[in-house]
């Protein structure tokens, strides 16, 4: 137990130098050798907190005052910045961001993986760090239509301007919120159940400029939808799909028990890597489309493939890094638990006239034994799991695939650590990471890693 932590208490007001900023947002900073985390600070700011939690290792705190400010903060461009839990980090600059992510995917090699010595490359920055999002949601509440109050899953923040995707965002958010304020539609309310109107959702192709809009709500009915698609299309020519989705259970999110099609298309059509995707409304796909194009690349240049190898590419969505490599391997396997996304893969494959590859739909655990039997060792494999990261079970079985190069896709450094662990356990060496920013403005960060098998 640090030496602070014998006489802090709870409710007790503090003076400390924020260091760094840690995974999850906060910034963190010490007395007499005693961590403590505090939220909406940046590195070098002086500032007051009051701690509400005193553990033997560690501190939180609420921020009072900042006494002295950090060089790096700077004013957010945003009305709704603060009280809003889309960003947390617009009041530090992108090059402190982009620092501190880097910093972050370090710290969690070293600490939770073990991997003090290897290679972290510097970060992949985005350009242009605004409107980059190719999908929102956006909540209906009581109060309005926006976004979660930041840690609250039963408040939201109106919002009428947005910075995380194009500004057709903003129109297109107006043109909703007028129509169900002239329809007189109830709005879903958490604490309740009740309401029809939940989710507002936009999704817009970066590289064709297509946009689908659709409602999510509890019913299957809805009145008006066919007037509001006409004023939408009146408002945004872009939009090529207005859709419809209901989902009537207690939380949001897909999948939907039902998908109608008001008007146009039941998809946009998205340009990456060269490649032609089809998105509709439940379809996973990479949310930043100017970074995945950099993403794809960094995973083509660590698989190194020379046209000859078989490759798995697991947990892989619609295909994304499948459609790419199979460009340059002579066969590929993609394995996906979520059903709706093989098909989407599958599509994908025949609209890009790729006939050498192959999707599974299953849980990884299960269907990669399979694969192997059929397929043999790969030469490259593949993984992109989810935040929750892959777990030990199947990197072992990752491992026993026997694949001389493995590149893992992470979206979480501190899952990501310790499955590198178990993978250098059954005999592999991590040789790089490499760290690409896809979330400008949160804590966020992507990365891959290769590692080979010594």
């Amino acid at each position: 137990m640090a030496v602070a932590a014998t006489r802090l208490r709870r409710g007790d007001e503090i003076t400390l130098t924020i260091d760094r900023l840690a995974y999850g947002g906060r910034g963190s900073g010490h007395v007499d050798g005693f961590v403590v985390f505090v939220p909406d600070t940046a590195p070098g700011d002086r500032v007051r907190a009051r701690l509400w939690r005193v553990k033997p290792d560690y501190g939180e705190a609420d921020l009072v005052g900042i006494e002295s400010p950090s060089q790096v903060r700077t004013a957010a461009p945003c009305p709704h910045f603060g009280p809003c839990g889309g960003c947390i980090w617009q009041h530090i600059t992108y090059d402190a961001q982009a620092a501190a992510k880097e910093a972050i995917v370090r710290e969690s090699l070293a600490h939770l993986g073990g991997l003090r010595d290897v290679e972290v490359r510097p970060i992949v920055r985005m350009a242009a760090p605004w409107y980059y999002r190719n999908k929102m949601e956006f909540s209906f509440h009581p109060d309005g239509l926006g976004l979660h109050r930041r840690g609250a899953f039963d408040k939201i923040v109106p919002i009428e301007t947005c910075y995380l995707q194009s500004p057709r965002t903003n129109i297109i958010l107006a043109e909703v919120g007028a129509f169900a304020r002239r329809a007189g539609l109830s709005s879903f309310d958490p604490r309740s159940g009740t309401g029809l109107l939940r989710q507002l959702v936009i999704r817009e192709a970066k590289g064709t400029g297509e946009v689908m809009v659709a409602l999510v709500t509890t019913a299957p009915e809805v009145p008006g939808l066919r007037g509001l698609a006409e004023r939408l299309a009146a408002a945004v020519p872009e939009i090529v799909s207005v859709a419809h989705g209901t989902n009537a259970g207690p939380s949001d999110g897909v999948p939907l028990t039902g998908v109608t099609i008001v008007a146009g298309q039941a998809y946009i059509r998205e340009q990456l890597a060269g490649l032609t995707f089809r998105i509709g409304l439940e379809t996973f796909f990479q949310t930043n489309t100017a970074q995945a194009e950099h993403l794809v690349d960094v995973v083509a240049a660590d698989a190194d493939l020379r046209g000859g190898e078989t490759v798995f590419d697991l947990y892989c969505g619609v295909g994304t890094f499948s459609l790419a490599l199979a460009r340059r391997a002579a066969r590929v396997y993609g394995v996906e638990i979520v059903a709706p996304a093989i098909e989407a893969a599958r599509n994908n494959a025949e609209l890009n006239g790729l006939a050498n590859v192959e999707f599974a739909s299953g849980d990884v655990r299960r269907v990669l034994p399979e694969v192997v039997e059929r397929a043999g060792r790969p030469g490259v494999l593949v993984l992109d799991p989810p935040r929750s990261g892959a777990g030990a079970r199947v990197m072992r079985k990752v491992a026993a695939t026997g694949a001389p190069r493995i590149v893992y896709v992470s979206c979480n450094p501190t899952t990501l650590a310790p499955d590198l662990k178990e993978l250098i356990a059954e005999g592999y060496a991590v040789r790089h990471a490499q760290p690409l920013d896809l979330f400008p403005h949160t804590y966020h960060v992507e990365c891959v890693v290769l590692a080979e098998r010594t």
